[in-house]
């Protein structure tokens, strides 16, 4: 039911969030109080706090001399349009949003988020419990396996091809997010659950069973057509985001991170790789995803 309210939204919401972005802003006043620099944040990245947002947003105003926005997108899909349709000059997505975001529009990578000590990014692995738990991946053949997903790159797809690889079949158990995988895990409903790593610290009684691969963080990416001098300002403005205690704390607001560094898209080539290798693409990494490439299609082309 879940997965049919997704395709019915999307199909609502899309093509308006396509239509209202035919018509592009005048470059020359980005960054302007009548034409503010607009940076969206995926859902994902959406703080709880609303002061963390305002501390981040004044901070991008003070650090750049621009007049900029920054505001939180309500679906995946709007924020990926955002930034295809020209009403966005950034923004903060996840890993899925922004392979789609760069297939259709060219967003161009610029920086990305570290978390923990300065990590850029984080493990894939297979959960399962200390006590009572399957010793090895091949004790998972039969078993039921928790997944997060299908959209989910630690938690579905990076674990199902690791366990295709090693010729281990088993039965999945889809949960709408990671706490929720684990919690069955916990409760004895699943065998071992697909995850990152950090979840096996926050819960007693975990150990991992497989790593199934590294992930790299997400980036803050910006439009390709974005000029060249906003382009740093803003740049190095979210690099120094981290430099005082406040921007730490508003920063650890958004998803966790702790700061961030210059990145390439190099840094996400393997993953796509991954896909394309597996028979995968990255639209199928979103609920969205097909839908938002058949709407950039030609008109006549599906007539």
């Amino acid at each position: 039911m879940k997965t049919i309210v997704n395709r019915v939204m999307c199909a609502a919401i899309l093509p308006a969030l396509l239509l209202a972005g035919c018509s592009r802003r005048d470059e020359a006043s980005v960054g302007t109080p009548a034409n503010p620099l607009l940076v969206v944040l995926s859902p994902a990245h959406a703080p709880a706090a609303p002061d963390a947002l305002s501390y981040i947003q004044a901070h991008l105003q003070k650090a750049t001399g621009l007049t900029v926005r920054v505001e939180a997108a309500a679906t995946p899909a709007a924020a990926i349009n955002y930034l295809g349709s020209g009403k966005a000059d950034a923004g903060l997505v996840t890993l899925e949003e922004f392979l789609v975001a760069r297939e259709e529009y060219g967003v161009q990578p610029v920086l990305q988020a570290l978390r923990g000590g300065g990590l850029a990014d984080y493990e894939g692995v297979l959960l399962a419990r200390a006590a009572g738990g399957p010793k090895a991946v091949a004790d998972l053949r039969g078993m039921k396996v928790g997944f997060v997903g299908p959209y989910s790159v630690s938690g579905f797809t990076l674990p199902v091809v690791y366990l295709e690889k090693a010729g281990v079949k088993t039965g999945r158990e889809f949960s709408a997010g990671h706490d929720e995988n684990v919690k069955k895990l916990l409760d004895g409903r699943v065998a071992a659950a697909a995850t990152y790593a950090r979840q096996a610290g926050k819960h007693k009684g975990l150990r991992v069973l497989a790593v199934t691969g590294r992930v790299p963080n997400e980036p803050l990416v910006f439009r390709s057509d974005l000029a060249e001098a906003k382009r740093q300002a803003l740049k190095e403005a979210f690099l120094s985001l981290a430099a005082a205690r406040e921007g730490r704390k508003a920063l650890g607001a958004v998803a966790d991170i702790t700061g961030f560094r210059p990145v390439s898209a190099e840094v996400y080539r393997p993953l796509h790789e991954l896909l394309r290798a597996q028979g995968k693409s990255v639209y199928d990494l979103m609920p969205e995803g097909w839908a938002i490439h058949r709407l950039n299609q030609p008109y006549m082309q599906g007539l």
